[in-house]
């Protein structure tokens, strides 16, 4: 039921000068909340031109990669920040030739491999880190970002209040420090790869909520159609009842009713985390909800509960309505594993736990 496909992200690291310290963090050797590798980072800062605005290179970070022929908000991002850095191109989401000679021009001023290939080393280069009061494509680039995991702002390239506190909810979401300033910690944790770890979470212990939620749901395994499903929706034997099923997990754990989704498509729950701040694309945690397919008010997708959290990324879920009961499902790859033909965009987090 679960086809899986390979996406291809580069994880590598780039070198910065002499005076710089770092030190790598062991990954856990257990399953906790959340233990994948993952390595602290490094930075070198330089001032730029440009008020609020410094440039900075990030270490070990865990970047997309961007070619010609890629589409979307990642490669308007790059587009706006190859402005930023001096070599004018047009913001259209497209990454076509202009773009690749604009990306090689950079690598060659960088003494980078011009193979004009947006990978790591490209983007630790790019990174600026942007502050209160600072102006221009690069706070665009941030903008929209933060509007693709679902913050209202214009993105009109003034880094104001509103994009601020955009930017310090989508940094808790993510486990970053929310000091509302848009380093590389940030830049890497908004722009990796749904699933993927960005550098620097520590990995914490699991709330007591979070545990109720997991015994709860670990509870239900086995129930299925046509009545056993009726607990968490009186017509489930017509009807999906994924969402249905995580709703109800996370009320009789305890979660208030007014901070549960209360819809019955899949994707509209990860719809609702993005408007409530707590939809995040990486770092799963026991207790949250795992959604399968791009959070929209569209049917499709799927959602289950995460269970469990394993040293290397994989995650266990408990899904309703996945062949028709409640299942256990084991050592799921959040990068390639597909359900309903669909990846996972995110997660959403009980508010407070």
């Amino acid at each position: 039921m679960i086809p899986s496909r390979s996406l291809s992200r580069a994880l590598s690291r780039a070198v910065v000068t002499a005076a710089l310290t770092g030190a790598m963090l062991a990954p856990a050797a257990a399953v906790t909340s959340f233990a994948a590798p993952a390595s602290t980072a490094r930075t070198a800062t330089a001032a730029a031109p440009g008020a609020g605005t410094v440039r900075t290179a990030t270490v070990a970070a865990s970047w997309p990669a961007l070619r010609q022929g890629a589409r979307g908000v990642d490669v308007s991002t790059a587009q706006d920040l190859l402005a930023a850095a001096g070599r004018p191109v047009s913001t259209d989401g497209v990454f076509g030739p202009a773009t690749t000679r604009a990306v090689k021009d950079f690598q060659k001023s960088r003494r980078l491999t011009a193979d004009g290939v947006v990978g790591a080393r490209t983007w630790t280069a790019l990174a600026v880190t942007l502050r209160p009061g600072g102006e221009g494509r690069a706070v665009r680039a941030l903008q929209r970002q933060l509007v693709q995991e679902g913050h209202r702002l214009a993105v009109d390239g003034v880094f104001g209040a509103g994009t601020g506190s955009a930017l310090r909810a989508a940094q808790r979401a993510h486990g970053v420090s929310a000091d509302g300033v848009a380093g590389p910690r940030t830049w890497a944790a908004l722009l990796a790869a749904p699933g993927t770890p960005a550098p620097g979470r520590p990995s914490g212990d699991v709330s007591a909520l979070r545990k109720r939620i997991v015994a709860t749901a670990r509870g239900q395994v086995g129930v299925a159609e046509p009545s056993g499903c009726r607990a968490y929706l009186r017509d489930c034997a017509r009807t999906a009842w994924c969402a249905a099923f995580v709703s109800w997990t996370w009320r009789k754990a305890g979660v208030p009713s007014a901070a549960v989704p209360k819809t019955l498509v899949a994707r509209a729950v990860g719809l609702w985390g993005q408007r409530n701040g707590l939809f995040h694309r990486t770092h799963p945690k026991p207790g949250d909800i795992v959604v399968w397919g791009t959070p929209a008010a569209r049917t499709g997708g799927h959602v289950g509960i995460v269970v469990a959290v394993h040293a290397d990324g994989r995650i266990d879920t408990v899904d309703g309505n996945y062949g028709n009961k409640v299942a256990l499902r084991k050592n799921i790859d959040p990068r390639t594993a597909r359900t309903r033909s669909h990846l996972i965009s995110g997660y959403v987090s009980p508010r407070g736990a």
